[in-house]
């Protein structure tokens, strides 16, 4: 598992700005600006499933330091966010002074995802059948862990980047304030929220949940 993120910036520039109303005040101009905006969305959880590989490929991607232990199955996904910024700037006509509201639209996703099942259990459907329910445990705590830090962005990120209108004295400034706010404070809710991930698929490979797919092989 892995954490992926991007930034993408588009910046849009309101009717009300430079070549709006002339007669228009600057603070009655600001005054009509939209609230700013934070969404936060979640991309569907789907897997493809990847039978090709052998127990052996399968126990190195693990990373299992048991070369006695033999791996026959394996879920990777990719936890990533995907940052899209719309802001509806206001200038005063000689440029001395800005504001601005953002709209910041991100997305979380745990794609790609392949859940892999070594090739060698074809031929027994029971074992096949044991580990395949184990990893798709897997899944589902990745399903879990995504709409959990998908909530948790909702609450904090108006006051990451600020829920009340900016000032600058150019719109170039509050881009640019809104982007280095977002690069400070999205990798480390991306880093928390992995330690969390990783903790609860840690949960899964219980010794109980060991011992019932172990019983399956050993019958």
């Amino acid at each position: 598992m892995r954490v992926a993120t991007t930034l993408a910036l588009c910046a849009l520039v309101a009717a009300c700005g430079r070549d709006g109303n002339p007669a228009a005040s600057f603070e009655t101009r600001c005054a009509t600006l939209p609230r700013p905006r934070f969404d936060v969305v979640v991309a569907p959880v789907s897997f493809v499933q990847d039978e090709s590989r052998p127990s052996a490929e399968l126990t190195a991607m693990s990373g299992s330091a048991l070369t006695a232990q033999r791996t026959t199955g394996v879920t990777t996904a990719v936890f990533g966010q995907s940052t899209d910024i719309e802001l509806s700037p206001v200038d005063d006509h000689d440029g001395a002074r800005g504001c601005g509201t953002p709209r910041v639209r991100v997305e979380l996703s745990m794609q790609p995802m392949t859940v892999f099942i070594a090739s060698e259990l074809a031929e027994t459907p029971c074992l096949r059948e044991a580990t395949l329910s184990h990893e798709i445990r897997h899944v589902e705590v990745f399903r879990a862990v995504l709409e959990d830090a998908a909530r948790a962005l909702e609450r904090e990120l108006p006051g990451a980047v600020g829920a009340e209108p900016g000032r600058a004295k150019r719109p170039e400034e509050l881009e640019q304030r809104l982007i280095l706010a977002l690069r400070s404070y999205l990798p480390q809710f991306m880093a928390d929220w992995q330690r969390v991930l990783d903790q609860r698929q840690a949960g899964v490979d219980s010794p109980e949940e060991y011992a019932r797919v172990s019983a399956a092989f050993a019958g």
